[in-house]
């Protein structure tokens, strides 16, 4: 089953951003360190207390999943908004040959936006952003201000794109940033406590 977890109501959200990597040491001590992996986000998330009724409804949706064979998208409040200004509709620019910063690419980690009057304000560094045409979530590595000009200005971010976006008609999302996940176990439990009330707690990788 897919769909949208039926609640951001969460007491603790926990973050995690993963990286495959292969570290190989001679005997003199010297390292070698090579990236053997897609980065991922993962998600630790902790429910409050709930009555029966609440808590139902959402554990029916946690079994549907079938432990970790389906995906569903989730959207935790705490972290998913940006900390900046930025208001209007994102969009990304073509391929600037005047500036190898701006890359619609995939392995690029920086595109262009364009600076019009459908958008204006300011991107923080750690602000989590999606790009309209993929599900994958980055996060940004520089402040980011638009202007509401006529130029194109530099979004950076991580980890390097893994899908080539559409210069003009890809947008950004900024805030209620969704995450395209699966649960990391089979085995998915809950609490009752003396007070009557319902507690769980998840945790959830990032599918790529």
């Amino acid at each position: 089953m897919a769909g949208t977890f039926p609640t951001a109501g969460f007491t603790a959200t926990e973050l995690k951003s993963n990286t495959n990597s292969r570290l190989t040491e001679s005997v003199s001590g010297k390292t070698q360190r090579v990236k053997s992996g897609a980065q991922y986000f993962s998600l630790k998330l902790k429910s409050p207390p709930l009555s029966r009724s609440d808590f139902n409804a959402i554990y029916s949706f946690i079994i549907q999943q079938d432990g970790q064979v389906e995906s569903f998208t989730i959207t935790p409040p705490e972290i998913s908004s940006t900390t900046g200004t930025m208001t209007g509709t994102m969009t990304v620019s073509s391929v600037s040959s005047s500036n190898p910063l701006m890359d619609v690419s995939a392995g690029s980690t920086a595109v262009g936006i364009v600076e019009d009057s459908t958008a204006s304000g300011t991107l923080k560094k750690g602000d989590l952003i999606k790009f309209s045409n993929h599900d994958k979530v980055y996060m940004v590595t520089e402040d980011f201000n638009l202007q509401n000009d006529s130029s194109v200005q530099p979004l950076q971010f991580h980890p390097p794109l893994t899908t080539s976006l559409s210069g003009g008609s890809t947008t950004v999302t900024y805030n209620n940033v969704p995450f395209k996940v699966f649960f990391t176990t089979d085995e998915l439990s809950y609490e009752v406590q003396n007070d009557g009330f319902y507690r769980y707690e998840i945790s959830v990788r990032e599918e790529i």
